[in-house]
């Protein structure tokens, strides 16, 4: 008995030629073949935009990732510059003797 239940297969029921004609007007009539197909489409067309959209978005965070870095480097570099070059000048300033305007020298001669 279970050879038979395995083998034993439902039975397509058969549609008239008048029932198949008349699904097929229906479908014509109200597209929904068309409708679904074009659904589909458009669902597949967003799909694969959305994708390529998330890609773009993605190596855009990336460049603008990138940029934020070598921004804050060019700034820590900048900054480490600027305050050695104001102790490279003040080192300096201090170990110049002082140097006063020279004033010529006065001739009692008036």
């Amino acid at each position: 008995m279970s050879e038979m239940d395995r083998e034993w297969k439902p039975k397509v029921r058969p549609q008239s030629t008048m029932a198949q004609a008349f699904s097929s007007a229906l479908d014509s009539a109200f597209m929904l073949d068309s409708d679904v197909n074009n659904l589909s489409q458009t669902i597949d067309q967003k799909k694969q935009q959305m994708m390529i959209q998330s890609r773009e978005l993605e190596e855009l965070q990336a460049r603008i990732r990138e940029a934020e870095r070598r921004l804050q480097s060019q700034q820590a570099g900048a900054t480490g510059n600027s305050s050695r070059h104001r102790e490279e000048g003040q080192t300096a300033a201090s170990q110049e003797p002082s140097k006063q305007p020279e004033q010529p020298e006065q001739r009692g001669d008036n």
